[in-house]
C-alpha cells in the first residue's frame, strides 16, 4: 500500500478500533482460536484440512491481482481453493464485527499498526510454533517485530515500505553523499530558489518524514518497541536535540516549509533535474522510472556522524481466530512470503517482500533500485503502534513546520509539543 494512503487509514482507524479492542468478545472467539492452535500444533508440519477452502482479503485494491496469482499457486501446490477479494471497500469496524461472527476471510492483509490491538481484541490465531519458527528464519528481523507479541507470533509479514534517499545520476557524480555535511557543502553551487532548484529536498510537515530528523539523537516516540502508550518523549532531551536538527536543515533546503509538503512539487523537482536528492519511497519508483529518470537508491544520511533512522512500515497477512481451516489458513500466510509468493507480489502488485534474502526471488533480486529499499528497510524501525500513535503524527504536523520556518525555537516547540500532548490526554 501505499504510504501515505496507509499513514491516513492508520489514523482514521485507530478510533475504531480501540472500540473494537474494548467490547466484550462472543463466546465463541476464546474457542475458536484455542481449537485452531491445538489442530495447527498437533499436527507437526502441517497439513491443510480435507475439503479446506479460504477466503483471502486483500488491504488495497492494487493488490488484487497479486492475490488471485498466488491464490492460484497456492492451490496447485496444496489443492486448496482460495478466494481472493479486495478488502479496500471494507470499513474495519464492520469487519471485525464480521471476524466475530465468523463470517470474515481466514486470511487477510492489514497495516502493521493494527496487529496489538487486533491480537488484544481476539481476532487472531496464534501461528503454530513451527511456522512461526520458521518465519523467524525467512523474514526480515524488523518485519517480525511487527507480529511478535506475549510470546507468540499473530502473522506474517509480507511486503514492507520504508523512506530512503534518491539520487539523480546525471547531477550526482560518483558515490552519492552519505552525510548532511557532505549534501550541505555540494548544496551551496547548486541551490537557486528563484530558479526552484535544491540540491536536496524533504517534506518537512509530516511525522513520518520528520522523524529520521528527530532520530538522530536517540528519540524514539512512545519508548524503546513503540508501544508505550503514556509517554510520546516529547519532554526527553533527544527530542528537543531532534528539532535542532530539523532547524539546521533549512540551511540545506532554503525553502518554505509549506512548499515542501506538495509531494507533486518534490516529485517534479527530481524528474526534471531541478533536485539531486530526493527523501521518499517505494511508490515513487515506477513514476520515475515511467519519466525516464536515471537514478539510484541509497541510505538516509548521517548527521554529525549519527545514523537517521526511518520508520518501517508493514502489511501483514493475518490468520482469523475464527477460521474453520486454521491449518491451510496458515500455510496460505505462510506462502504469501515464500519466494514464489515473494515474486508475485513484485511482479502483480509492484511490493517489496519482507523476506530477510531476495537473491532467490526473480525480478526483484535483478532490481537494483528495489532491491537498495530492502537493505534500506532492514536499517530501519517500525512504526510505533500505540494507540495514541495519532497524537504523535498531529502534533509533529503542527511544531515542526514552525521549527523549520524559523518561528519557533526547537526549545519553544518541546514545550508545546509536551503541553499538547497533556491537553490531548485530559480530554480523553
Amino acid at each position: 500500500m501505499k504510504l501515505k494512503s496507509m499513514l491516513a487509514f492508520a489514523l482514521s482507524a485507530l478510533m475504531v478500533g480501540s472500540m473494537a479492542g474494548c467490547r466484550e468478545l462472543p463466546k465463541n472467539a476464546k474457542t475458536a482460536s484455542a481449537a485452531g492452535s491445538t489442530a495447527a500444533s498437533a499436527t507437526g508440519e502441517l497439513k491443510p484440512e480435507s475439503g479446506a477452502k479460504l477466503t483471502f482479503r486483500t488491504s488495497s485494491a492494487n493488490q488484487i491481482k497479486f492475490a488471485k496469482a498466488v491464490a492460484k499457486k497456492f492451490e496447485e501446490k496444496y489443492g486448496v481453493k482460495v478466494t481472493a477479494e479486495d478488502g479496500s471497500v471494507y470499513d474495519q469496524n464492520k469487519a471485525n464485527l464480521e471476524a466475530a461472527s465468523g463470517k470474515g476471510p481466514d486470511v487477510f492483509m492489514s497495516p502493521h499498526d493494527k496487529t496489538i490491538e487486533n491480537q488484544r481484541a481476539g481476532l487472531l490465531l496464534k501461528l503454530n510454533d513451527g511456522i512461526a519458527s520458521q518465519l523467524k528464519k525467512d523474514v526480515s528481523d524488523v518485519a517480525m517485530k511487527t507480529v511478535t507479541m506475549n510470546g507468540g507470533v499473530y502473522g506474517v509479514p509480507v511486503s514492507v515500505e520504508t523512506y530512503v534517499m534518491f539520487y539523480n545520476k546525471k547531477l550526482v557524480k560518483g558515490a552519492p553523499a552519505a552525510s548532511f555535511e557532505q549534501l550541505l557543502r555540494d548544496s551551496k553551487d547548486f541551490n537557486n530558489a528563484g530558479q526552484n532548484k535544491f540540491w536536496f529536498l524533504s517534506n518537512v510537515s509530516e511525522g513520518a518524514t520528520m522523524y529520521p530528523m528527530l532520530s538522530v539523537y536517540g528519540y524514539k516516540p512512545f519508548g524503546e518497541n513503540g508501544t508505550d502508550n503514556e509517554n510520546a518523549g516529547f519532554d526527553k532531551p533527544e527530542f528537543e536535540k531532534g528539532l535542532e536538527v530539523l532547524k539546521k536543515y533549512h540551511d540545506l533546503m532554503p525553502a518554505a516549509s509549506g512548499d515542501l509538503a506538495n509531494w507533486d512539487f518534490l516529485t517534479n523537482q527530481f524528474v526534471t533535474g531541478k533536485t539531486a536528492y530526493l527523501i521518499s519511497g517505494p511508490w515513487n519508483v515506477k513514476t520515475f522510472r515511467n519519466a525516464k529518470a536515471d537514478f539510484g537508491v541509497t541510505s538516509l544520511p548521517t548527521y554529525d556522524g549519527k545514523k537517521e533512522t526511518s520508520f518501517a512500515f508493514v502489511q501483514n497477512a493475518q490468520v482469523s481466530a475464527y477460521t474453520k481451516y486454521p491449518n491451510a489458513a496458515q500455510l496460505f500466510a505462510q506462502y504469501l512470503v515464500s519466494n514464489e509468493g515473494a515474486e508475485l507480489l513484485y511482479s502483480d502488485a509492484s511490493c517489496i517482500t519482507a523476506r530477510k534474502d531476495i537473491s532467490q526471488v526473480k525480478g526483484l533480486a535483478q532490481d537494483e533500485q528495489l532491491s537498495a529499499i530492502v537493505k534500506c528497510f532492514n536499517e530501519s524501525m517500525p512504526m510505533p503502534t500505540a494507540k495514541r500513535v495519532s497524537y504523535f503524527w498531529t502534533i509533529a504536523a503542527n511544531i515542526g513546520p514552525a521549527v523549520f520556518d524559523g518561528k519557533m525555537t526547537p526549545q519553544a516547540a518541546a514545550k508545546k509539543a509536551k503541553s499538547n500532548w497533556d491537553s490531548f490526554l485530559k480530554a480523553e
